[in-house]
């Protein structure tokens, strides 16, 4: 008797065409191998990753760091959608790789699991997008980017921003400094300017003064009569003879 397949391939809600559950499967199953032939690096340098409706994907499954297999040309494995909350994972043995349960899987049940995709370069908010996950679990972390890559990358972006945000406020402390110095410059001109400013008003008051005075000292030496005076002198001069 022929053992019945655990799997079919039908439209997933995840993305494209996805691998379901055929019947149920226990925690443990092999369910399926991911097969295609055996390429090296410069292969799947060639064939890099394609692009669909504005998202990346790719069927080259990693065996070591020089070689991995070209799912394009492999059976069904290629068609399993990633997901955030796993019903599967992948277990290597030797050059073989396969889709394994990890937990019981209901029939019907779509298979996933986590793909731990490896991006190069820095994980800007386009690249998540280019790898976007819609598995729809509430432990989705919105790509399908390997999570410590994220968790490495959100370490850097928080280092930068912290960097960014000790230099802002040095930046303004700086700024906040100079507009202090400034201001007492400032003040301080203006404090020179004031005394300077009350000493001239009172050098004017003082030549003023002065001018009074000697305007009224000239006033009272005209109205003195010149021969009353002279007769004084004249007296003065007498009583001295007599004398």
């Amino acid at each position: 008797m022929k053992t019945q397949p655990y799997h079919s391939v039908r439209t997933s809600k995840i993305h494209g065409r996805g691998v379901f559950a055929r019947r149920p499967i226990r925690k443990g199953i092999r369910i399926i191998e991911y097969t295609g032939p055996i390429i090296n690096e410069k292969e799947a340098n060639k064939i890099g990753v394609s692009t669909e409706n504005g998202h990346s994907h790719t069927m080259l499954f990693q065996i070591d760091k020089k070689r991995c297999i070209n799912g394009n040309e492999g059976g069904d494995a290629r068609y399993l959608n990633h997901g955030c909350d796993p019903n599967c994972e992948t277990e290597q043995d030797g050059d073989k790789i396969f889709i394994k349960s990890i937990r019981a899987i209901k029939k019907g049940e779509e298979l996933v699991y986590d793909y731990h995709l490896q991006v190069p370069g820095k994980i800007t908010d386009k690249v998540r997008k280019e790898y976007a996950c819609f598995c729809g679990s509430s432990k989705c972390r919105g790509t399908q980017i390997d999570a410590e890559i994220l968790a490495k990358q959100a370490k850097k972006d928080d280092k930068k921003k912290k960097k960014d945000l000790a230099k802002k406020l040095a930046e303004l402390k700086k700024a906040e400094k100079k507009k202090l110095a400034d201001l007492k410059k400032t003040e301080k001109e203006k404090a020179a300017a004031d005394k300077a400013g009350k000493k001239k008003k009172k050098d004017k008051k003082k030549d003023r003064i002065k001018k009074k005075d000697d305007s009224l000292t000239l006033m009272v030496d005209k109205k003195k009569p010149a021969g009353k005076d002279k007769k004084k002198d004249e007296k003065k001069k007498n009583k001295k003879r007599k004398k």
